[in-house]
This record gives structure tokens, sequence and C-alpha cells, in this order.
């Protein structure tokens, strides 16, 4: 893959109180049963109130396809909401909703269901509130929280994502198929943990686009995490519209 983050043309502007909730899906392209889920997040990433992020693993790479958008950190993100849900393993493809409910992959129905009963926002966490905007070559967001406490801080996240990728696989349980992956994180940072009422960050979008090619989307997350690093809900979500970088 070729290209750089850098000359992002236009500006944009979105508010988290336009997004009702966060679909991630953990997903590989050395996996037989991945691409109907591939196509069931690719249909929630066409939602304008819905964050959906596909993370590609790279514990699938031993069948004989190494998957070009697979990383370790994607799996670690896995992994964690594993010790979150009290399970010992993990699969593909499995979806994760609003960081509390996980579900196979090809549920649309279930998925949609929770989407519906667990809105964020709607519980008695604290209020949250994301902004962020992509002006020129920096990325700023805006976080605030209508409540603090060191010990239940929540963390704020960004992740950059490839709009669109089609890969022709020639090894492993996909061989011989084209598999589409839609909003595939290519970048996930922690920035920091919201123990004051704001926080507003800046960030180059040189750094986080490195290496991928297409339009790149940018999102961030407000989630709350436990003192062993365990994720829980997000409280509230925001997503820029993928772009093309030179």
């Amino acid at each position: 893959m070729t290209g750089s983050g850098a000359g992002v043309a236009t500006a944009q502007t979105a508010s988290s109180d336009n997004f009702r909730g966060v679909v991630e899906l953990f997903t590989s392209q050395g996996c037989a049963s991945c691409p109907p889920a591939d196509a069931v997040l690719a249909k929630f990433s066409d939602q304008s109130d819905i964050v959906a992020l596909s993370y590609n693993v790279d514990y699938w790479d031993y069948i004989g396809w190494k998957d070009q958008l697979a990383s370790r950190q994607n799996t670690d993100r896995q992994k964690a909401y594993a010790k979150a849900f009290n399970t010992s393993s993990i699969y593909t493809p499995q979806i994760v909703v609003n960081g509390t409910g996980d579900f196979i992959g090809t549920h649309a129905g279930e998925i949609r269901a929770a989407l519906e009963d667990g809105e964020l926002g709607a519980s008695d966490a604290p209020r949250a509130h994301i902004q962020m905007s992509l002006n020129g070559s920096t990325l700023a967001i805006e976080a605030k929280l209508d409540q603090t406490s060191e010990a239940e801080a929540p963390v704020l996240i960004l992740v950059a994502y490839q709009d669109h990728i089609e890969t022709a696989v020639s090894k492993g349980e996909n061989s011989g198929h084209r598999i589409e992956n839609h909003h595939a994180v290519h970048d996930f940072r922690i920035i920091g943990s919201l123990t004051r009422p704001e926080m507003t960050v800046e960030v180059p979008v040189s750094t986080l686009g490195e290496g991928t090619k297409g339009k790149i989307g940018y999102a961030a997350l407000l989630q709350m995490v436990n003192d062993n690093g365990v994720p829980g809900s997000i409280l509230a979500a925001v997503e820029l519209e993928p772009q093309s970088v030179n």
C-alpha cells in the first residue's frame, strides 16, 4: 500500500449528538465465514447515525493468507472485549455494539435490535459529548463530560480507517475470492483519560494515514475503562466522512 495522510482538501465538522450507536466488527480476510459479516458491517457504515468500524485481526494468518489489513493492535482490542464479557475465547466474525454486547457478525437483526434498545447516552452513565473537526491538515477533537471522577474516567479514543478496500486473496480459506472491507481500522490510539470536564486535542492527519490508500475516515469514542484496562460502555461517538488523501 502507498500514500500518506497529508493533504486533506476540505474542512468538516461533526458532533456526537448526531450518532446513536457504535458497531465494531472483528474479522479476517483468512476466515471463510467473515465475508457475509463484512457485508453486514458495510450496510451499517452507510447509516449516517452509526459509527461502524472493522478491525481485521491477525490470528488467522497461520492458515496461509496474511491479512493485508490485520494488526496485533486490532487483536488486542478484541481480547480486551473478551475480558469485559468474561470469556476466555475470541472468534470471528464478532460484532460488539456500544461496547456492552457482542453478537455473531452475521446476525444483523440482533445487532439492529441492540442498537435500538441501548442508544448512546441512554444509560445512567455520565452524559458526554464530542465534537471533531478537520481543517486542512489538522484534526481537532473536543470532548466534554457532565461529571468527572479519577476513579471512573472514560478514555478518549481516536480511530483512523480506510473507507473501502478490495483484496484478491490467493491462499487460505478464501483463496480465489475478492474480499471487500469497509471502514477498516488502520490506526487506533487512546488520547487520554477525561478526568476533567473538558479535553481538547489537535492531531496532524499526517500521523494517522501512513501506509494507507483510498479514502480515509476518522472517528472518536469516549469509552469507560476499568482499573485493569477492560473496556466498558461507549458514552459518545462521532465520525467524519472519509476523504481522499494525496
